[in-house]
């Protein structure tokens, strides 16, 4: 199997994975930001990495555009799907995932490195793990910002609805409305 057809497989089982694991509904709440992060933002780092020297993807066959190849993004796309579904709402939980998940992405692309299929240019340890940490703690923060915004704005209109319900069936003024008219009749 020629090397470049390592891209579709390994896109492939990812998003099998995506779809075995992770529900329907989530996969749309979470695909947004997956493809925010995940794809878009893999294709600034292999611009900026590309640019500066650091490293760039080789042997993607037909698979790519000007060196970026294709398979990659649809990649990162579904690992950020998995990495927002599971990633842990406590503190200290959460950075730790952030770490190992870095941690996790740097030994893969020296996987990639060892196959053959992109290179590092200047060490295949620090500065990956500088670039993924950055990109996976970016990623985390701004998911977690909107979350918690989310959570906050269901909590107030949680609550707004339960004290207009109360409001409505409390009201002194409704119940003398229904006594007037009573009497009246």
């Amino acid at each position: 199997m020629p090397l470049h057809f390592i891209y579709p497989v390994y896109s492939a089982l990812l998003m099998l994975l995506v779809l075995a694991v992770v529900p329907r509904e989530q996969i749309k709440k979470l695909s947004l930001f997956a493809i925010i992060f995940g794809a878009g933002a893999d294709l600034v780092v292999i611009v900026v990495i590309t640019i500066l020297g650091v490293g760039e993807y080789i042997n993607i066959g037909p698979f790519g555009f000007m060196g970026i190849p294709f398979f990659p993004l649809l990649a990162w796309t579904a690992f950020f799907i998995l990495y927002f579904y599971f990633f842990p709402e406590k503190i200290p939980w959460s950075y730790i995932y952030v770490l190992l998940a870095a941690g996790y992405s740097t030994m893969f692309s020296n996987v990639l490195e060892n196959l053959g299929i992109f290179r590092w240019n200047y060490g295949n340890l620090v500065v990956p793990y500088l670039i993924y940490l950055g990109w996976f703690s970016l990623a985390s923060w701004y998911y977690l910002k909107d979350t918690r915004e989310e959570k906050v704005h269901e909590k107030q209109s949680t609550n707004n609805q339960s004290t207009t319900s109360i409001r409505i069936l409390r009201n002194p003024a409704w119940k003398l409305n229904l006594n007037v008219r009573k009497k009246i009749k």
